[in-house]
């Protein structure tokens, strides 16, 4: 579980537990498609990034680079030896990683 803390009046702070977001059935459906054994390789994550995320140039060496960011930003426990895991996934699709206007897709920030 994750907690979130607010400062209440500036008194004192409330901390609220919450449950771990799971993934919906759709997001499962996709990582059981693109993994092997619950497992989601390099060369699995670049097939995705170009069929579903249509970034028609990525490469082996981008997903490297996406699984080796994940690893750096301490989601130890979301990252096995050979790859991601359904929790992983569902981290990097949703995270700072993963960004909905990507400059390399040539969408410009205004």
């Amino acid at each position: 579980m994750s907690k979130q803390t607010y400062k209440v009046c500036f008194c004192f702070r409330r901390r609220f537990r919450m449950a771990a977001a799971e993934a919906p059935a759709d997001i499962k459906a996709l990582f059981e498609l693109y993994s092997d054994n619950g497992v989601m390789g390099v060369d699995q994550l670049q097939r995705f990034l170009v069929e579903v995320q249509k970034e028609e140039n990525a490469t082996v060496a981008d997903a490297q680079d996406i699984m080796n960011s994940l690893h750096e930003s301490r989601h130890l426990n979301i990252f096995h030896r050979q790859g991601l895991n359904m929790e992983g996934f569902f981290k990097y699709l949703f995270g700072e990683v993963n960004p909905p206007l990507n400059p390399k897709l040539g969408v410009m920030f205004l």
